[in-house]
């Protein structure tokens, strides 16, 4: 019996291995951001001097007169142009969103791989 339990204490213990091989980073693929292009606004300054040559002439170019101060083209681009402004911080707003999961994602992956080990 004893030189069994000799013969057991005798064999070598199992040789741990340790790898390290790196994390890789999760592909960030973000669409491109749209350009933005503002239209033309033409501002119109009326006052007393000026009020019948301006509505003549916007009479001759067969455009309403309103006293909005721009050309019912201009007031649409302005219009136009803060929703294109919208669109972009929109899409702005996504890339950084996307951007701060792509780096709470490799955190993760980082914090799992040192847990894991």
């Amino acid at each position: 019996m004893m030189i069994i339990s000799l013969a057991a204490c005798s064999s070598q213990p199992q040789k741990i291995e340790i790898s390290a091989k790196p994390i890789d980073k999760p592909t960030l693929t973000l669409p491109p951001v749209d350009e933005l292009n503002m239209r033309k606004v033409e501002w119109i300054v009326i006052n007393e001097a000026n009020v019948d040559e301006v509505m003549s002439r916007l009479q001759a170019e067969g455009k309403a007169f309103a006293l909005y101060a721009l050309t019912g083209d201009g007031y649409g681009a302005l219009g136009l142009n803060f929703s294109d402004i919208r669109a972009l911080v929109q899409q702005q707003q996504a890339i950084i969103a996307a951007y701060e999961g792509y780096y709470q994602q490799a955190e993760e992956a980082m914090n799992n791989a040192v847990t894991s080990e």
